[in-house]
C-alpha cells in the first residue's frame, strides 16, 4: 500500500470515528436520566393518572420534572416523588406494587407502555403537551390533583397550577 493510500485510509477512519463519536456524545447529552428514573416517574404517571388522556399522563410527569428543577422541591424524581405528602399512591403502598410490576415487565405494553413514553419525554426536557387541539406550556405548573382550589388548567380529571 502507498503512503498516499495509507493517509487517505486512516483519514477515513479518522472522520468516521469522530463522527460515530459525535452521534453518541450527543445521544448522552439528550438522555440526561437514568433507567431508575425511568421506572419512578413511569410508575407515578401509572397511579396518578393512568385512566387519563397521553396529554394528562405527560402532564403529570412535566410536574415532577418541574418540581425537580425548583428550588422549592427535592433535586432528584424520587426525591420528589418520595417527598411527605406529595403523592397519595406513595403513602397508600399503590407506588410499591406499581415498582414490582414495573420489575416484572408489566410495563412493556398497553397503558403501563404509554406512561413510560410520557416518562421518557417528560425526563428529556418537554415541557408542553397538546389538549383540546392546542399546545399548553407546563413550564409553570408545579401542582395537580382532582380538585385544586385556584387551578388554572384543566386536562382530563385533573387540575393544574
Amino acid at each position: 500500500m502507498s503512503l498516499k493510500k495509507a493517509v487517505v485510509l486512516l483519514l477515513a477512519v479518522g472522520i468516521l470515528f469522530s463522527s460515530s463519536l459525535t452521534a453518541v456524545q450527543a445521544e448522552a447529552a439528550k438522555k440526561d436520566y437514568t433507567k431508575r428514573d425511568v421506572k419512578l416517574l413511569a410508575s407515578i404517571i401509572f397511579c396518578e393518572a393512568g385512566n387519563q388522556s397521553y396529554a394528562g399522563k405527560l402532564a403529570v410527569g412535566c410536574v415532577v420534572m418541574n418540581r425537580k428543577r425548583s428550588h422549592s422541591f427535592p433535586n432528584t424524581v424520587e426525591g420528589v416523588i418520595r417527598q411527605k405528602r406529595q403523592f397519595t399512591p406513595v403513602s397508600t403502598g399503590k407506588f410499591s406494587k406499581e415498582l414490582k410490576k414495573y420489575k416484572k415487565g408489566a410495563y412493556k405494553k398497553g397503558v403501563r407502555a404509554t406512561c413510560v413514553k410520557a416518562a421518557k419525554e417528560a425526563l428529556s426536557g418537554k415541557s408542553y403537551v397538546k389538549a383540546k387541539g392546542k399546545k399548553i406550556s407546563m413550564r409553570k405548573y408545579h401542582f395537580f390533583s382532582r380538585r385544586l382550589r385556584r387551578a388554572k388548567l384543566r386536562i382530563g380529571a385533573h387540575d393544574f397550577k
